[in-house]
């Protein structure tokens, strides 16, 4: 800009100084300056006229993890060479950047491809090309956008999680207190005394108040209880839950996990629904199918944690949808508010309740200070009968969601305590 500005103010004051002067050598310096910048002036203005581009078919969807290739097309109708053409594809998609720079004869025609890799859900603009054109001093570019920008819906990854169920699962050689309410037959075989992380609902008062000792009723486990009439998906998009940065976050860790139970469980001809107060708030009733699956993926690859309403009065408003029969997956940062009473409530009236806790700590939120943070949570959890899941910034999530290392560690931390 200052050079455009420095050049015409420069050749109106030797024109102006010639007039006055009559000096041969200022006259000659104008008439040489005018008959050089003229032509670099509008060389590019008038190549750029007979520019025109277009790009290959670009999908409507993709998901985190998957690509496609991108070609474009670059044609110099015009008579006119142009020496130096630079064209950048005008894109907000992360991590994505497409340049190029060639040049283009009379009537030439340029084609490159380039390989488009999508790292984050969202939607996105792509095809669309900026191409500048600079005259052979540099001095005078012109540009314009040729095509017109299309749109891409990212969806979130679904990873495979084949070891993931909300109920704890029973280990060989595990003691069967370990199954919840939900998980047993329809009658009580013998009683016991009581360890911990019994249900308190199971205690069998009669024998309690004969022997002095707690004691609880065991069941023996009824396989057809599996099928359950509703699985619900409740990831915590509240202002204040996410931690962490670009794609290491709390938010993005439970939008991967929300979408990869709902492929888990739709895929098995599961009804599968979801509830989040997030920005766009989004409620899903239970429904079976692909159409349920991409409704819900679409909304995950654009929702925002900046819902207004924490996730505990959230299940508290939403309780009477989770119904005896159904059950709950809860993904929530362990920092976020204590909802382990309406979560109770809800195992009380026979529903089932997993919890995925994602260490706040570990993605760079405040140590806590009161206890063990996640493991103290899911220790608390654990002791009314509600599986507990903890995943790190940094864990491989089918890992971590493994239902058989669960039971290991709870079975260790019961032996330790005991």
């Amino acid at each position: 800009m200052k050079t455009r500005l420095v050049l015409p103010i420069t050749l109106g004051v030797a024109l102006a100084l010639a007039l006055v002067g009559g000096s041969t050598l200022l006259w000659r310096f104008f008439v040489l300056a005018v008959v050089v910048l003229l032509p670099s002036y509008l060389w590019p203005r008038i190549a750029i006229r007979g520019i025109a581009g277009r790009s290959g078919e670009i999908p409507e969807l993709g998901q985190v993890g998957s690509g496609f290739e991108e070609e474009f097309t670059l044609n110099n109708h015009g008579r006119l060479p142009t020496p130096l053409v630079e064209a950048r594809e005008a894109t907000d998609l992360p991590g994505y950047e497409n340049a190029a720079a060639f040049s283009l004869a009379s009537r030439g025609q340029q084609t490159w491809r380039t390989r488009v890799h999508f790292r984050r859900r969202g939607r996105y603009t792509l095809g669309a090309l900026d191409v500048k054109m600079a005259d052979p001093l540099g001095i005078f570019p012109a540009g314009r956008r040729l095509g017109e920008p299309q749109e891409v819906l990212v969806y979130p990854a679904t990873l495979e999680l084949p070891h993931f169920q909300a109920l704890p699962r029973l280990e060989p050689g595990m003691n069967r207190r370990r199954w919840l309410a939900s998980e047993t037959g329809p009658g009580a075989s013998r009683v016991r005394e009581y360890t911990s992380g019994d249900s308190l609902r199971h205690i069998h008062w009669p024998t309690t108040a004969h022997t002095g000792e707690l004691m609880v009723k065991e069941f023996d486990p009824d396989r057809a209880s599996y099928a359950f009439k509703n699985i619900w998906i409740v990831p915590d998009m509240s202002r204040g839950a996410c931690l962490g940065e670009g794609d290491e976050t709390t938010v993005e860790y439970s939008i991967t996990i929300a979408a990869s139970l709902a492929k888990k469980y739709l895929d098995g001809g599961k009804y599968v629904g979801m509830v989040a107060a997030g920005e766009p708030p989004c409620l899903f009733l239970p429904a079976t199918g692909e159409h349920q699956l991409a409704q819900m993926l679409k909304a995950l690859a654009l929702m925002k944690a900046s819902g207004e309403q924490p996730i505990a009065d959230l299940l508290a408003d939403e309780a009477d949808r989770f119904d005896e029969g159904s059950s709950l997956i809860v993904i929530m940062p362990s920092h976020r508010p204590a909802i382990t009473a309406t979560l109770r409530r809800i195992v009380d009236r026979g529903g089932v309740v997993g919890v995925i806790l994602l260490d706040s700590e570990s993605f760079g939120g405040p140590a806590d200070t009161a206890g063990a943070g996640a493991d103290r949570i899911a220790r608390s959890l654990g002791a009314y009968g509600i599986q507990a899941y903890i995943v790190r910034r940094g864990d491989r999530l089918a890992e971590a969601l493994d239902s058989r290392h669960v039971a290991r560690r709870q079975h260790l931390q019961g032996v330790t305590a005991g």
